[in-house]
């Protein structure tokens, strides 16, 4: 009796046989994650260039309209007035307002302030300071 309940058992082998012809492989499975690894790349990609570049030039954008407004009476007058109060007021901004969102606010207000810095910088390199009030009149 004993024989027979060993008989009717499955051995190891029977045991390990049956559950590797069970197992479904997937096809390809080792071609998909590259694949997988390269979406979530570009996704990050994708959300870095979507967020941080648009606050970046958000930042930017408002410094040159800000810096448009102020310096536009100054500049087309004949008797070019002193330009030191545009000149303290824009470079506060820029470096105040835009270092305080750097340094203290973070996330994406990060960037914007970035953007503001970089736009001084910018706008006094490219006009020789006069469009930031560095420079003295002519």
């Amino acid at each position: 009796m004993a024989e027979r309940q060993e008989r009717d058992l499955p051995s190891l082998e029977d045991e390990i046989f049956a559950v590797a012809h069970n197992v479904e492989v997937e096809q390809g499975a080792g071609a998909q994650a590259r694949p997988d690894w390269a979406q979530v790349a570009a996704e990050r990609g994708r959300a870095f260039l979507g967020r941080d570049v648009g606050a970046l030039v958000a930042g930017f954008g408002i410094f040159l309209l800000v810096d448009a407004v102020m310096m536009y009476g100054p500049l087309m007058t004949s008797s070019r007035p002193s330009l030191l109060p545009q000149f303290i007021t824009l470079i506060m901004l820029a470096f105040g307002l835009g270092g305080l969102l750097v340094w203290k606010v973070g996330g994406r207000w990060r960037t914007f302030g970035h953007g503001m810095m970089l736009a001084w910088v910018f706008l006094t390199l490219v006009s020789v300071g006069f469009l930031t009030g560095v420079t003295v009149p002519l």
